[in-house]
């Protein structure tokens, strides 16, 4: 009685979750508060007289300002440091020159350097004359561990004080400005933050298309450009703004300053770099207090951290939307944060994952194999409907009749498959977006957030890599045994004969789109494809298709019950007959 073939539900959902995976891949992240006045002891100012002859004087006009050049023999770094970043800060223009984050390195172990040869400037307008931060010579006020002043002041007294205080044991860096008018108003006009992206990941291409910028209106989400191809967007009065790569942001936050903001994000046409992004701030001319306070962060991209800023930020970690990030924050974060804490071995962490999950999801698959089994042992009376019955509304008329009398449900099968399709999907997410995997080794792979390479081809194959992913390639020969093992549970489809050579070209599919993708998904995948192996192989054996069949038999002799909906069919179709 057992025939085998191909299940046209098995394939609908495959078909729909390789479909599904495609598009999110495409398509789809308390300090002291500052005075109203910046106030410097007399103490704490020392400036010699060779400073006070090097002062920058504004010039008459905007082409005399560029020439307000400075030596490399006058330039000044200060560093500021706590336990999380190193930010150093540069005399020329008062900007910030880099700043590395400790606890991280890049791929090839070398210090992870977040901000590098940041283009910063900060333009004022004095009288008539517009003044560019990144034009002048600050002097230093006042410097301790954590905290530093510079200053610039004209002929007149106008001056302009950046200070810089990196909060301890934070990500968190205060930026303030304040102006001191004398002969003249000072009113800020624009703040340009403008960088090019650093690679820190083994994957360009990868880390490319996960780079971009976020905006953030209310603190609670934000929304990104475009991360396949360049773009441009003008926001109106955003809190905060974020460069974000594929594991580390700047964010620029502050509160009712920025009037709008210029965005843009850039692909080089070469691989220096990852991408070029920007952000031009408006600011709110602020005439009574001349004041204005900047919030920077310079974070891992960690769901738990972002978290604790209760600005919106964990939204920077692409969970994916609707009910996929409900099941990563209220299901897969909560377990893995959970099983992190024993202190294991991120591969064992996913193989625990996986067999909770495969727990959980049990008895949706028992209720689908059990019902692709009804499906199977009904084969020889629908082939003898069909034999029976040429034309097709009555041949599927007798069909669901005979579903009816045996109570089976010809989409019992596909149903509980699409019940996974959640958990699937969010795990697709969350894998690669994980900081945790981050140059974590387990086996063979040296780092479970990228692929494991096994073979380095030394060309390149399209859509594939240059390389050989050895996950990849299990997982491809587990769902291809998992695939083979389903199609023999399910009833043949004579009139299909031709998706048995799509059940053998799908793990090739998935074989080239998880080559390049992170290890701990793809190994996930394998785990989750063996699990599942095992289970259909229990369910198979725990499986009597002659008791099934009679029991069916059984069903046929006992009263239909109707629904009401189909009641009423029935009854509308008596009356059409009666006419």
């Amino acid at each position: 009685m057992e025939q085998k073939g191909f299940d046209g539900n098995f394939l609908i959902g495959i078909l729909l979750i390789f479909g599904i995976l495609i598009w999110f891949n495409t398509t789809q992240i308390p300090s002291q508060e500052y005075n109203n006045q910046v106030e410097f002891e007399q103490n704490d100012i020392v400036v010699n007289d060779s400073q006070k002859k090097s002062n920058n004087i504004i010039p008459d006009s905007e082409q005399d300002l560029e020439k307000n050049e400075i030596n490399d023999s006058e330039l000044e770094f200060y560093e500021l440091s706590n336990e999380l970043l190193k930010v150093v800060v540069s005399n020329k223009g008062g900007a910030i020159h880099e700043v590395i984050l400790k606890d991280y390195y890049t791929y090839d172990s070398l210090d992870l350097k977040l901000v590098d040869d940041l283009d910063f400037n900060f333009s004022f307008f004095l009288k008539k004359q517009k003044i560019n931060s990144s034009e002048l010579v600050f002097h230093n006020l006042l410097q301790s561990e954590n905290k530093i002043s510079l200053k610039f002041q004209d002929p007149d007294s106008n001056s302009v004080i950046f200070t810089y205080e990196l909060l301890p044991n934070s990500y968190q860096l205060k930026f303030y400005v304040s102006t001191t008018e004398t002969s003249s108003y000072i009113e800020p006009e624009k703040l340009i933050w403008s960088q090019k992206i650093n690679q820190f990941e083994k994957n360009l291409d990868n880390e490319r298309n996960t780079t971009t910028i976020n905006y953030s209106l209310n603190n609670k989400s934000s929304k990104q450009l475009s991360l396949m191809k360049d773009a441009d967007k003008i926001i109106e009065a955003p809190i905060w703004i974020a460069h974000k790569q594929q594991f580390f942001s700047t964010i620029i936050s502050s509160e009712n300053i920025f009037q709008s903001a210029i965005i843009n994000s850039m692909k080089p046409s070469h691989d220096e770099y990852v991408k070029h992004l920007t952000s031009e701030f408006l600011i709110d001319y602020d005439s009574k207090k001349n004041n204005y306070v900047f919030d920077l962060f310079f974070v891992p991209n960690k769901y738990s951290l972002l978290s604790s800023f209760n600005k919106g930020f964990e939204s920077l970690v692409p969970l994916g939307w609707g009910i996929f990030g409900w099941v990563n924050k209220y299901l897969v974060i909560p377990m893995f944060n959970f099983l992190e804490n024993f202190g294991l071995n991120y591969g064992i962490i996913i193989l625990l994952i996986a067999f909770v999950i495969k727990m959980i999801l049990f008895l949706p698959t028992k209720s689908s194999y059990l019902s692709m089994a009804k499906m199977r042992v009904l084969k020889p009376e629908i082939d003898a409907i069909n034999e029976k019955i040429e034309d097709p509304i009555k041949r599927q008329q007798a069909h669901m009749n005979l579903y009816r009398k045996t109570g089976v449900s010809p989409l019992g099968g596909c149903l509980p498959m699409l019940l996974q399709l959640p958990i699937l999907i969010a795990l697709f997410r969350f894998f690669p977006a994980s900081i945790e995997l981050r140059q974590q080794p387990f086996l063979w792979a040296d780092d479970l957030s990228s692929y494991d390479s096994i073979l380095e081809l030394g060309f390149s194959i399209p859509l594939y890599g240059d390389h050989i992913s050895l996950f990849a390639l299990l997982m491809t020969l587990a769902t291809a045994l998992q695939m083979m093992y389903s199609n023999q549970m399910s009833s043949s489809n004579a009139q299909m004969p031709q998706m048995k050579y799509v059940m053998y070209t799908m793990p090739v599919i998935f074989l080239f789109v998880m080559n390049n993708y992170s290890s701990a998904l793809s190994y996930y995948y394998f785990l989750a494809n063996i699990m599942t192996f095992a289970q259909q192989a229990w369910i198979r054996r725990s499986i009597d298709d002659e008791k099934l069949y009679n029991m069916l038999q059984a069903n046929k002799s006992k009263p239909i019950k109707k629904s009401k909906f189909q009641q009423r069919l029935e009854d509308l179709s008596r009356q059409n007959q009666k006419r």
